[in-house]
């Protein structure tokens, strides 16, 4: 269960060698950018990218941090120059520990990463592309950028897996403070001005045979709910019951005629029992087997405790 799953440059857009024929090699066609939360033993991690912290299954925690991998998504795979900006806004929330998945030496790690190029051996080589990092911490933000570096090439950064998100462009930590209130801590990509006129923005650069064009990415932001609910606690009174089964039943109900589900997000997420980012009757069978469990031993276990063990039988 555990396991279920830094400066700033100008864009110099100049005419180069055409792409290669592509997917979506189209003016119209904007790739997106996203965030996925990483699991650990603290962070639940969901299918959408989303996560949740449960303090009531934590001992003491000095800080609630959680590791977030950013993606891009590019079927048209024309971007010489991606270049993701975010943010989040909460004063108890903070962004740390960017990674520079590139190595710059023979001692460095070998990370696999979005536009990670290899030799004939296999060994990661720095050849065609550069990255610049930046951290912002007055106005929390992180810019990270991945580009061809010869004015004289704009051809198309390659991606390393089958697809451009195969891989992560970066890694980064929102580091959640300890008497942070149980609230929902969003980090988003900045795509528009917010804390000075001309601050640098989310954009790439696409070079598609017709011409180069700088867009604006289609982006998803990343919530990380944390709450004093226990996993499971659907209706916020305590406990893990039939009740909080029903609640999920109704959810349910609604979302497949195509109403809203009705819920806070905190009671989805305490609700997700499977962390596929929907509900469904098997999360409510989970929770009802959870109840039995409580209802017919002396052993204490939690929802998430009790999950891990029927995912191993």
């Amino acid at each position: 269960m555990k396991k279920l799953i830094s400066a700033l440059i100008s864009l110099t857009v100049t005419a180069g060698a055409a792409a290669p024929s592509v997917l979506a090699a189209d003016s119209d066609y904007t790739p997106t950018m996203y965030f996925r939360a990483q699991e650990s033993d603290s962070v639940k991690a969901y299918a959408d990218g989303n996560a949740a912290i449960f303090r009531s299954e934590l001992d003491a925690p000095t800080e609630l941090r959680v590791n977030a991998a950013v993606y891009i998504d590019d079927e048209s795979l024309t971007c010489w120059d991606v270049h993701p900006v975010w943010k989040c806004a909460s004063k108890y929330a903070k962004l740390e520990n960017l990674v520079d998945p590139l190595p710059m030496s023979d001692d460095a790690p070998n990370i696999a990463y979005a536009y990670a190029e290899t030799n004939e051996n296999g060994e990661f080589v720095h050849k065609r592309h550069g990255t610049i990092l930046s951290t912002d911490t007055e106005c929390n933000t992180m810019s990270y950028t991945i580009e061809i570096t010869s004015r004289n090439d704009r051809s198309p950064l390659t991606p390393y897996g089958e697809k451009s998100d195969s891989y992560p462009m970066t890694w980064f930590d929102l580091n959640i403070a300890k008497d942070a209130p149980a609230d929902d801590y969003t980090v988003y990509f900045l795509t528009e001005h917010e804390d000075y006129p001309d601050q640098r923005l989310a954009d790439i650069a696409m070079r598609l045979p017709d011409a180069s064009y700088v867009k604006t990415p289609i982006t998803k932001p990343m919530t990380v709910t944390v709450t004093d609910r226990k996993f499971g606690d659907v209706t916020g009174d305590g406990k893990v019951d039939a009740n909080d089964s029903s609640a999920i039943l109704v959810a349910y109900s609604k979302s497949s005629t195509g109403q809203e589900h009705g819920l806070t997000n905190e009671a989805f997420r305490c609700g997700d029992t499977d962390l596929n980012a929907q509900l469904t009757s098997s999360d409510a069978s989970n929770i009802l087997a959870y109840y039995s469990f409580l209802s017919t031993s002396e052993e204490e276990k939690t929802l998430t405790q009790f999950m891990i063990d029927r995912f191993k039988q």
